[in-house]
């Protein structure tokens, strides 16, 4: 409707975004540990979610679907078990936890913790006192994925190599972190738009090259097969790696640039861009809490701006280069005011 019809009812359709924003916002904060349970220990039940963190003798992770006797509890709770045993996906717990309301520190230019536990829908935190498992994990193929790769040996590098390929960051010390930010090199290992991007474009040149040479059964027609598997298989690198917010935004533009190939249309620059956006905020609205959805959505704003022939022709050197350029000033106050650290060293980095 908002295509068709976006001259005469854009307000319109503004004000029942703010609504639709409004209501999933005060949901979440409705989803939160009442004040008088606020630092009672309670014996709970529940279902781990996500990829647990092991470190520094500390394991942090989700409970989803808690439920106590003596209380209704938040939908979803973040523990930390201090020299706990190792937690896994899909395991079904019951635990005594002293829980929390959820807050965080107000420093200037430091990290709003309580909005971050907003974004991600959780109601309360708590730590851990004891617990005893009750089901054992099952389906729980990503964290076996996780635990098989951090079993491996890679020259030492087990942890960058689950980070690589699943976005599990949970395994780099802080020192690799800080490494990562002084290049401008986080989102290398951040499942984003460039790993769905490179995974779905392989797919397809690998189909268009076989039906090149005549190597494709000719009883499939080679377009919508290659369209088809290369979304199904942005999709599934997706599930992989979480399908946190640049992922959804990369799989909806991925989509919709499939669509119209198959149409043999152009989608033009800004429509696969603003589809996205609303895409990712009407599933989530919450997502905007998240500095990744920014930086996502301004880098591809950036990244569109330079190679939309605004700029003229350009020679191979410069469309290697001024790309990085341009994406550094671009994204310079977005980072400033987010308040997350600015590499100088990030457009070279990123060349490289």
């Amino acid at each position: 409707l908002l295509l068709l019809f976006w001259r005469r009812f854009a307000f319109g359709f503004f004000l029942l975004g703010l609504v639709w924003a409004c209501f999933q916002g005060q949901r979440a904060l409705d989803d939160r540990l009442p004040a008088a349970l606020d630092g009672r220990t309670l014996w709970v039940e529940g279902r781990v979610v996500g990829l647990a963190q092991h470190a520094d003798a500390v394991v942090r992770f989700e409970l989803q679907g808690a439920r106590s006797r003596h209380a209704t509890l938040p939908k979803t709770l973040r523990l930390s078990w201090y020299g706990g045993p190792r937690v896994n996906t899909g395991e079904h717990w019951r635990l005594a936890v002293t829980l929390k309301r959820p807050r965080g520190l107000l420093n200037p230019q430091g990290f709003d913790y309580e909005a971050w536990l907003l974004a991600q829908r959780i109601g309360a935190t708590g730590t851990v006192k004891d617990g005893q498992l009750l089901t054992p994990a099952s389906h729980a193929w990503r964290d076996r994925l996780r635990q098989r790769l951090l079993r491996s040996d890679a020259n030492g590098r087990a942890p960058w190599l689950a980070a690589l390929v699943m976005g599990d960051g949970s395994g780099l010390s802080p020192e690799d972190w800080k490494v990562l930010q002084a290049t401008g090199t986080v989102h290398l290992l951040v499942i984003s738009g460039q790993h769905i991007g490179l995974f779905a474009g392989l797919i397809y040149g690998l189909i268009a090259l076989l039906a090149r040479y005549g190597a494709w059964p000719r009883a499939l027609p080679w377009l919508p097969w290659a369209c088809g598997l290369a979304f199904a298989g942005a999709l599934g690198y997706g599930v992989l790696a979480g399908f946190e917010v640049p992922v959804q935004r990369a799989c909806v533009m991925l989509g919709l640039v499939m669509i119209w190939r198959l149409r043999f249309r152009h989608l033009g620059l800004w429509l696969p861009f603003l589809l996205a956006l609303n895409a990712v905020l009407i599933i989530e609205p919450l997502a905007s809490l998240r500095p990744g959805f920014w930086l996502s959505f301004a880098a591809v704003a950036v990244l569109i701006f330079t190679f939309g022939a605004r700029l003229g022709p350009w020679s191979w050197q410069a469309a290697w280069v001024r790309p990085q350029v341009l994406i550094a000033v671009g994204l310079f106050p977005v980072l400033w005011i987010l308040a997350l650290p600015i590499s100088l060293s990030g457009p070279l980095a990123n060349l490289v």
